[in-house]
């Protein structure tokens, strides 16, 4: 069953969207086309489970993508990084960083560091686990989530 999936408004067809498993073929990666100014260009969605087996899957395939503007979604990786509440640096959030460079992307971080996870069992934490990377062009993108309209 898989992990991922997206919703692409019809205003927007005349981009062309399709999705791509042509190029990567894995129930937790998404990877979508579209044609904008004569060209193709990617954008990823990404689901992690607790064993990081996408982003294992992602380092070991050596992917060529070429104009990959973004990757996001729910990576289920605490680290430093991107939530201040964490105090290590994890091997695989080092990893996701990595695959991301290879590509120049950066992680967007949010205006309010805020949770992206809310955990329903009261003893875990709330953390941020849901990221965004984007094309070194686009890194200064903002954005923010409130709270009370998760």
């Amino acid at each position: 069953m898989p992990g991922v999936m997206c919703f692409i408004h019809s205003k927007m067809s005349r981009l062309c969207f399709a999705l791509r498993r042509d190029i990567v073929n894995h129930r937790d990666i998404q990877l979508l086309s579209l044609f904008n100014r004569g060209r193709y260009q990617f954008l990823m969605n990404v689901y992690l489970d607790d064993l990081h087996t996408t982003v294992n899957f992602w380092a070991g395939e050596a992917l060529n993508i070429p104009n990959l503007l973004y990757i996001g979604k729910d990576f289920n990786i605490r680290d430093t990084e991107w939530d201040p509440s964490i105090s290590l640096h994890s091997a695989a959030g080092q990893s996701l960083k990595n695959l991301a460079d290879s590509y120049s992307l950066v992680c967007s971080l949010l205006v309010l560091s805020v949770p992206t996870h809310y955990s329903d069992i009261s003893s875990h934490t709330n953390s941020v686990i849901d990221l965004i990377f984007l094309d070194i062009s686009c890194a200064q993108v903002i954005y923010c989530i409130k709270p009370d309209l998760r």
